[in-house]
This record gives structure tokens, C-alpha cells and sequence, in this order.
């Protein structure tokens, strides 16, 4: 897995407009994480059906973890107040990265396989 993922990376360097990063706050390991929203609309462009309008009903995305082997399932949302935010999955996905207040999330959007990767 691990080879696979270097290998993307030495054919098609990641572009930093598809890399989200997000440092977790408290509320954000409570509730649901808060996402840059201008990140978010940046790879919303690339995203298939990634319109502000669809996200308010939700859209499933995948969310990869290569050195760990998982995969995980998590619905992206945008308030009508234009904020976005993962929604269900989300708690899952927290446990199983042990992620804490403080540390910073990195997700790629990978274009081609249209879902993110934890980097």
C-alpha cells in the first residue's frame, strides 16, 4: 500500500489546492469538524457532483488511510450558512485515527479515484 501511494505521488505530484488542512480543535472532536471553506470549494471544483447545493443534502466521500489500510465512509455537508463539515462517520473515523485537540488533519482529494486520502 505504502508503495502504491509513493508512486501517485512521483507520477502526479499532489496539488496543494486539493489538500485540506485543518488543525482539530475541541468542538471539533465533539461535534463535527469544521472545514476550510476555501479549501473545501477548491476541491469541490474536481469533486464529481461537488456543487455548495448538493453538499447541503450531503454527499458521501471516501477517506483512505494507506499506512493503516482502512477506508472509511464519512458525509460532507455544507450548512446553509455556506460552513462544511463532515457529518456522519465522522466519529468513527476520529477514533480510529486517534486524532486529538490540537493535531492537524491533512486529507488529499485524489481526483482520480475521487475521494480523500489522509496524508
Amino acid at each position: 500500500m505504502i508503495n502504491k501511494i509513493i508512486k501517485m505521488i512521483l507520477e502526479d505530484p499532489p496539488n496543494p489546492a486539493v489538500i485540506i488542512s485543518k488543525q482539530l480543535t475541541k468542538t471539533d472532536l465533539v461535534r463535527s469538524v469544521q472545514l476550510p471553506k476555501l479549501q473545501i470549494e477548491s476541491v469541490l471544483t474536481m469533486m464529481n457532483g461537488g456543487t455548495t447545493k448538493n453538499m447541503q443534502n450531503g454527499k458521501e466521500v471516501k477517506i483512505l488511510d494507506y499506512i493503516e489500510g482502512n477506508e472509511y465512509t464519512v458525509i460532507l455537508r455544507c450548512t446553509e450558512h455556506d460552513k462544511y463539515h463532515f457529518g456522519d462517520g465522522w466519529t468513527n473515523l476520529k477514533r480510529s485515527l486517534d486524532l486529538h485537540e490540537g493535531e492537524i488533519m491533512r486529507l488529499y482529494w485524489d481526483y482520480r479515484e475521487q475521494q480523500f486520502i489522509v496524508i
